[in-house]
This record gives structure tokens, sequence and C-alpha cells, in this order.
């Protein structure tokens, strides 16, 4: 009963689980990605969509003033600058630079907002000094402007900055005009550019704000364009995600034709229908949405309670979402997702509410996190495969001899010498594996259920495959006459030792041994190699052999246990060339 209670229990399984989540977790963090739950590292090998911003994570978050387009006359640049200054929180480290070399903190667009007001010439310092600032509405990504009034000689000044499709019912303009200026927004969306707008109110008194106040009669000013060059790497990125079986979706408050434009230089859309706003989502069906939903390619101008529906209908189609998010608003949405990734230049509400935090902000890191978070999960699933069928042979050789009425093949302490040393040193090796199968570029189906099909044949196939040829040899060995203390040390040794040599094996679950190199990686060849040493001294060393009751082998029962071990690969490489062939 001792005997078989030992042999069901995997004793190294939770230490090389840890081991391999902390291994993977280092890797990360050499990759720039700090993960901050340890179960997040094999989930994040699951991930089959990335649910992804677009500001500094597609793109460099370099954002330039591109072009200033004052509205109804051609000399308002300095005004139209200057009313969007009044609505900027950022801040100038060293002003005592040149605009050039200024250090600015604040969100992109601020940055840029400033830094080309002043190489235009404007008194950038003056304007964004908010001691006189009377109220404010801050910028709100639901709302999509901010909201500023200040006091002047005759009354007070309200300024809007924000999106301008937005803003435009708050203006007086003529249905004709808005059309006009709508058109120029598009016009400059498509080409990539994000445009905001800003209008202006004189009034004589002024009543507090708060959210929901109504906003009308408006003089519109004009709008700015901004520029952001792409990463580098982002197109080439995608691509290897693609690859790999996981889809990128751009979720963005931006406006449609400036999200479409980016969506389509990184190769993501070639064609109509693949973008939706929050308005779409608004009056869309939710059949109609599902329908669509594994086509769509970019979310336009969406609100942060819109990415928590995509979120979570992309959920509810069995999608294991990774979500990308920076801001206060985002926290919901990073919390529910599968793997929330927060950016590190985003607030810390964002960054406690998420599992991994990009340090550098890029779209790639989290294609590498994805890329590590699968060789983890391939470990983790070798280690088990590795431990289980193991525990399963264990089982059914002591099983077998009970049933069978033969004395037991393997005592109580034998059993624990193999789980502890003999299992456990290859098991440990195999958290340094760095992805024999090439995970990270190709396709592949991941579920939420960690034994697939795969992992339960093998794990079959090997312990009733071990433990029937074990049992088979114990049981004639007996019949033919040998010595039962020499019998049960051959089948100590063999079962010691074919572990070792399985483990080389079970390095690909998929892949033949015959198709790379079983030695390259060396601590499991460390492993191994102590594993032997060990497995020696108790059955060599007078030491050993009172402990574990053994006796010495001689040469030819030696080749035998090395026999042993080699049939069993060659049944773990049968077994991987029927699953191979099944696949087909």
């Amino acid at each position: 009963a001792v005997a078989v209670a030992v042999s069901v229990v995997p004793e190294g399984l939770p230490v090389a689980l840890t081991v391999i989540l902390a291994v993977g977790v280092e890797r990360l963090a050499r990759r720039r990605a700090v993960v901050r739950r340890l179960a997040a590292a094999e989930t994040l090998g699951s991930a089959t969509l990335i649910l992804t911003d677009k500001t500094g994570t597609l793109t460099q978050a370099k954002m330039e003033l591109a072009a200033v387009v004052p509205y109804g006359s051609t000399d308002g640049s300095n005004a139209l600058l200057t009313a969007a200054l009044r609505n900027t929180d950022a801040i100038i480290e060293n002003p005592g630079e040149t605009p050039g070399q200024w250090k600015i903190f604040g969100r992109p667009v601020e940055v840029a907002l400033v830094r080309g007001a002043a190489l235009r010439g404007l008194p950038v310092s003056a304007l964004t000094e908010r001691g006189a600032l009377h109220d404010q509405l801050p910028f709100n990504p639901t709302r999509k402007f901010s909201v500023t009034v200040w006091p002047q000689a005759s009354g007070y000044r309200t300024v809007i900055f924000g999106a301008p499709d937005v803003l435009l019912p708050f203006t007086d303009l003529a249905q004709e005009e808005i059309t006009q200026v709508r058109a120029e927004l598009d016009a400059r969306a498509r080409g990539g550019e994000r445009v905001l707008g800003v209008a202006v109110k004189e009034s004589l008194r002024h009543e507090k704000m708060a959210e929901g106040t109504a906003f009308r009669n408006f003089q519109f000013l004009g709008l700015l364009s901004f520029r952001d060059p792409l990463r580098s790497g982002v197109p080439a990125a995608i691509g290897r995600m693609r690859e790999a079986g996981v889809r990128t979706v751009i979720v963005t408050g931006d406006h449609r034709g400036t999200a479409e434009a980016i969506a389509r230089a990184l190769g993501m859309i070639d064609g109509a229908g693949a973008v939706l706003t929050g308005d779409d989502l608004r009056y869309l069906r939710r059949e109609e949405w599902e329908s669509r939903a594994r086509e769509v390619c970019v979310y336009a101008r969406v609100t942060p309670e819109q990415k928590v529906q995509i979120l979570e209908l992309y959920q509810a189609q069995g999608e294991i979402v990774a979500m990308t998010g920076d801001g206060v608003n985002d926290a919901p949405a990073l919390e529910r997702a599968d793997i929330g990734v927060a950016l590190g230049s985003g607030t810390e509400v964002a960054k406690s509410a998420a599992d991994l935090v990009l340090l550098d902000d890029s779209f790639e890191t989290i294609v590498a996190a994805i890329e590590e978070g699968r060789k983890i999960l391939d470990n983790i699933r070798k280690v088990i495969v590795y431990l289980l069928s193991d525990t399963l042979d264990e089982l059914l050789l002591i099983g077998g001899s009970l049933v069978m009425g033969l004395a037991l093949p393997l005592s109580a302490l034998q059993i624990l010498f193999v789980n502890f040393f003999s299992d456990s040193f290859p098991a440990l090796a195999l958290a340094f594996e760095e992805g024999v199968d090439g995970t990270g570029a190709k396709p592949r189906t991941l579920d939420r259920n960690l034994f697939d099909r795969a992992m339960r044949v093998q794990i079959v196939v090997i312990g009733v495959s071990t433990s029937a040829l074990l049992f088979l040899l114990y049981y004639f060995l007996l019949r033919w006459g040998f010595s039962p203390p020499l019998v049960r040390t051959f089948v100590f040794a063999s079962f010691a030792t074919y572990t070792l040599f399985l483990s080389f094996s079970v390095r690909s679950l998929e892949r033949s041994i015959f198709t790379y190199n079983p030695f390259s990686n060396r601590y499991l060849v460390m492993g191994a190699g102590l594993g032997v040493l060990l497995t020696a001294g108790a059955v060599y060393l007078p030491f050993g052999q009172r402990i574990f009751d053994t006796v010495p082998l001689p040469l030819p029962w030696l080749l035998g246990v090395a026999g042993v071990g080699i049939l069993n690969i060659l049944a773990v490489e049968f077994g991987k060339w029927i699953l191979r062939r099944n696949a087909v």
C-alpha cells in the first residue's frame, strides 16, 4: 500500500513547474516585459488574439506637429496654436534650452504641440502657465476633448480642444461649412495623420462646469494634424504572430481614417469591411457583430466601456485575449483580459490591473512575450508528460505485481529515489529548453485545456509500453530461476535509467529525436549524467546497497538496462510518428 501510494505522487512536479515559470519570467524580463503574476507567464503561451492600442505601441510615440489649418482666414495659425496651448498640461523640464532640446513631459500629442508651437516662434512658457485658469474639464477618452476657461478683460474665454468630429456640432458653422471641414479631416486622417480641432467662445460670465455640460455656439478656429511614425519592426512582428495563429486587432480612440491608414501600412487589411467604429457598435445587433468580429482588424473611436465589450465578445467566442492599455479608464479591460498588458509609460492604475508591463511600450515586446510564453507552455507540457508517464509506469508495474501475486519489484524507498533524484534533475533541466519545436514561428491550435489529445496519448503510450516491458522482464526472469535480489535490482536500475533516456526524447513532443540534436541542452545532459551516477551509487556502493536493498549488476545485465532505455525511446518515437501521421 505504501509503495502504491508513493508511486502515484509525482513529487518533482511542483518544483519543476515553479522553476519553469521562474526561468520564463526571467527571460521575459530580459526582453523588457515584466510579469506581475507568475501564472500569466503560462497564459501568454495560449494567447490567440491581441487587442492593441495604436499610439506608442504600433507607432514610435514621437509625434510631430505636421500641419496647422486655420479655418476662415489665412493668418489664424497663431490664434489656433495659442488656443490649443491653453489646453495642455505638458511640463518643460529645461526651458532654458532650445525647443529642439527640450525634455517635455505629458501626453504625446501635447508634447508635439508644445514643441511645434515653440519652433514656430510662440511664447510657449507663458501660454502653458496654469496660474490664471478659472475652470476646466480634463481630457476624457469617453468625451474625447478637454475644456479650459480663462478670465480676460471683458469676461471669460472657453477653449475646447479635441476630436474635430465631436467638436463640430458645438460650433455655429453651417452644414455646408461642416461638410467642408469634415472633408479636410477625412483626407488628413486617411493619410495616417491624427487630427484635432480647436473651438472657442467668449462670454461675460461663466458657471461651474461638470460632466454633461451642454456646449453650443462656439467659434471653430481650425485643425491641427500630427504624425507619429510607425515602429520599423511592427509589420514583421504582426506577420510572425499571424503565422503562429495569433490575430492582431487595433482598438483605438482615434479617427477611423487614421486607424485604417495605420492598419493598411502594417499590412493588416487590404479591402473594405475590416473597420468598425464606436458608433457602429451602438447600432449593430449582437448577432451581426458576432458574424463580423473575425473579419474586423480595426475598432476606431471606441470608448473605454466599448473596449470591455469588445474584449468580452471575443472571449465569448473562445479567444484567449491579450489586451493593451495605459490609462486609468483602461483598468477594467486590463483586469478582465486573459492577459492584461500595460504600457510602461502608462498610469500606475493600469499597471496594477495588468498581468504584464512593457518597459518599452513596443508591440514587438508583446510578440516576444507571447513567443516566450509558448516556450513556457511547451516546457510545462513536456514536464507533465515526462513525470506523469513515469508515475503511470510505476502504478501499473506495482499494481500488476500485486494482481499477479508477485513480490513487489520496487520498494517504497526505490520509488522515492527515482522520483526525487532520477526524475527530478532532467525535469528541472527541461525548464531551460529554448524551444526545439520553434513554437514562436509556426501555426498551432491552443486552447484552455492543457491536456490535449497528444499529451494524453503520449502519457498512456509511454506509461503502458514501459510498464508492460518491465513487468514482462520481471515476470519471466523470476520464472527462469534468476536470483530475486538480482532481478529486482535489474528492474530498479532499468526503471531509474530509462527515464533519463526518455528525457532526451520528450524535448519535443512532436518532432522525431533524429531531427534535432538531443544533447544541445547542457543542463539536461548534466541532469541525466548526475542521475546515472546516483543510480550507479545506489547499485554498486555498499552504502547504497544497504539503503536500497540492491546487489551489484554484472556487465550483461548492464547491457540489458541500456537496452530497456533504447527500446522505450523507440516506443516513444513510434507514438510521435502515429500522432504526426494522424495530424496530416
